[in-house]
């Protein structure tokens, strides 16, 4: 295999490697005409870069799923964290605490803990089952919290407890958003939902900005009735004055959350997952995609204002893929459905034959 700038690929049959996020849209989209390719692989975990209506089938577009999932988690829980004991912490540089009468109890009944109450027995809310939300799930139980799913479809024998109903995802201490943006995650909460939500939840969004009503969400924490956590805005930065950037309410920070010590190179292990699945000559070979690895929710229909009085509506099922689209010819692990593997199957196997390596 010999890696070129993309200016230098052959006409057809070549893998591009993008890091959509560095480029901007017209430059995505002349790299992307400059040569017929047979796979796309994107360093981003997110596919919202690409108009999937207009993408050829017969190019495979695969995104780095998995490599992301341990920082972003990570940066989730350290946000639910820091809300948790915003009033101060138990634990001071020294003990500046006077000596204790003789017959005083070691720790008086009403000391003071900091003003934090901690993840034990807090309500948690994970929007989205991909690799992020199981990681950051497993996390958040180990240390007590009461966890819940929002899933489109609920999976049966779960360890924890799953909903699609976006009602009872709000009533929550904490949300965090963990979906990818698509046309049926796009505000998926709206106002109205935002509306619904427990009074003083606290929102944390390492996904992409634009699934939350942002608007609405500013309106709501300038009125002290949410928090917010948010490692991305619309746009990115955000104006200088807009009321995001004072509120009391809202921590923000300029889309990092995905980084680590590896964050700059972690996306090969993705790739080289794809690739090896790819070049695997047998024929029931490739690897299984699990459920968990496929967006969840990402089709749903964002839901209509309830009737006064009526149950909280739940997330529809997606609909139904068009009649003509192509199935994949094997099921690969990070695929953005719906494109076809098979030319890009060849082309993998074609790049590691004697002289083409």
């Amino acid at each position: 295999m010999e890696l070129r700038p993309w200016q230098e690929a052959p006409e057809r049959d070549g893998v591009l490697l993008m890091a959509p996020h560095e480029l901007s849209a017209g430059r995505r989209a002349e790299v992307l005409r400059s040569a017929r390719w047979s796979w796309v692989h994107l360093t981003s975990a997110g596919a919202d870069f690409i108009d999937l209506a207009e993408w050829p089938a017969d190019t495979l577009l695969t995104r780095s799923w998995r490599c992301y999932a341990a920082p972003l988690a990570e940066y989730a829980l350290h946000a639910v964290l820091t809300h948790e004991w915003r009033r101060g912490t138990p634990w001071q540089e020294r003990d500046t605490r006077s000596a204790p009468a003789p017959d005083a109890p070691p720790v008086p009944a009403g000391a003071s803990t900091g003003g934090g109450t901690g993840l034990w027995g807090a309500e948690v809310t994970v929007a989205g089952w991909g690799a992020v939300g199981q990681r950051l799930a497993t996390v958040l139980d180990a240390l007590g919290a009461r966890v819940t799913v929002l899933r489109r479809s609920p999976e049966p024998g779960s360890p924890f407890r799953q909903t699609s109903d976006l009602g009872r995802a709000l009533d929550a201490d904490h949300l965090v958003v963990a979906l990818p943006l698509t046309a049926g995650t796009r505000h998926l909460f709206d106002r109205a939902a935002l509306g619904r939500a427990r009074p003083g939840l606290h929102l944390v969004n390492v996904s992409r900005a634009a699934i939350v009503d942002q608007d609405a969400l500013t309106e709501l924490c300038a009125a002290g009735r949410l928090f917010a956590t948010l490692d991305v805005t619309d746009p990115e930065p955000l104006p200088t004055g807009h009321p995001l950037r004072s509120l009391p309410t809202v921590r923000l920070s300029p889309h990092v959350a995905w980084r680590s010590r590896d964050s700059d190179a972690a996306f090969a292990d993705d790739f080289a997952t794809i690739w090896a699945t790819l070049a695997d000559p047998g024929p029931d070979s490739s690897a299984d995609l699990d459920s968990s690895d496929a967006p969840d929710i990402s089709d749903a229909s964002a839901p209509g204002v309830p009737t006064p009085g009526a149950p909280a509506p739940a997330v529809p099922a997606p609909g139904a893929p068009a009649p003509d689209a192509p199935a994949l010819d094997s099921v690969i692990p990070g695929v953005v459905p719906p494109t076809s593997g098979r030319r890009a199957r060849a082309a993998v196997r074609a790049l590691l034959t004697p002289g083409r390596s």
